[in-house]
């Protein structure tokens, strides 16, 4: 079993920096969804506040220094490799109740037991893989470490396969889903309920902010991949501090970039952000006026 750390002082700093970035980034939609009902109330909105909280256990587990000499390193290299491949394989959960609901118009409670299935499912199969992990890892550690995570070509290769082999399929589904959303949205102009317009569209906007998970896993795992197939492939080629600088920019970092997509660039979001700073009352006059009108 291998424990490794990234050796080079400054991506290390990079990657602590981006993991922070993106455990704020986490713990933002996440305390929205705890503090809103309203917020989890939106389907799709609740999917993404399941997925912030991955993504914040796997930052906080980056931020979190291990020595290879204690237990906890142990724990961390497995919880890296479980955490890890969740997000990837819950996008493409996502991808899939998306795809459901907008091509078979499968109602919400029909929705909710199915991914309560696929969140079982994606639970165990990455349990799985972390048992993999173990089964195939190398037999001999690395010390002084600043953060500990499983190595190994074997481990290496069926990790990342994997977790492209989700990004690729959550990609195809969201380019079918953006397809069914453009035919929809033309429909919706001929609702004559304002109510159900403002519904149909905020949910159409929900969903078109969905399909952009699969582009902040691209950014997440393309310079990752490349540095491992490296690595991989040329094993005594020395060390790229490029390519590992770049890799600590961008792998921590999908807290992040979820963060951008639907608090930053989310008006709704963006008004109970502004509600919870002002400590107003979810039960207030202003908190109600925007419990009608949250338009994402």
């Amino acid at each position: 079993m291998v424990f490794i750390l990234l050796s080079a002082e400054t991506a290390t700093v990079l990657a602590i920096t981006t993991s922070v970035l993106s455990l704020i980034g986490s713990l933002v939609i996440v305390i929205l969804g705890v503090r809103f009902p309203d917020f989890r109330n939106n389907f799709f909105r609740r999917l993404v506040f399941l997925l912030s909280i991955y993504d914040a256990m796997l930052s906080f587990l980056f931020i979190i220094p291990g020595s290879s000499s204690s237990g906890f390193c142990v724990f961390q290299g497995y919880a890296l490799v479980w955490l890890a491949a969740m997000p990837p394989y819950f996008s493409l959960c996502i991808a899939i109740i998306t795809y459901i609901h907008i091509s078979k118009n499968w109602g919400v409670e029909r929705l909710q037991k199915l991914m309560k299935k696929l969140h079982l499912i994606s639970n165990i199969l990455c349990l799985l893989l972390t048992i993999l992990a173990i089964s195939l890892a190398d037999s001999h550690k690395f010390p002084n470490s600043h953060w500990c995570f499983i190595e190994g070509q074997a481990i290496l290769g069926v990790w990342y396969s994997f977790i492209w082999i989700c990004t690729i399929v959550s990609c195809v589904l969201y380019i079918l889903i953006i397809h069914f959303i453009r035919k929809i949205y033309k429909t919706v102009q001929e609702l004559t309920n304002i109510k159900d317009i403002k519904k149909q569209k905020e949910n159409l906007k929900v969903q078109l902010r969905m399909s952009t998970i699969p582009l902040s896993l691209i950014l997440t795992w393309t310079i990752a991949s490349v540095r491992r197939a490296r690595e991989i492939f040329s094993p005594d080629s020395e060390q790229n501090s490029t390519l590992n600088i770049l890799h600590s920019l961008t792998n921590p970092m999908q807290g992040f970039y979820d963060c951008i997509v639907f608090v930053i660039l989310s008006s709704y979001s963006r008004r109970r952000v502004k509600q919870l700073l002002h400590c107003e009352q979810p039960g207030s006059s202003e908190a109600t006026s925007m419990e009608t009108d949250s338009q994402l």
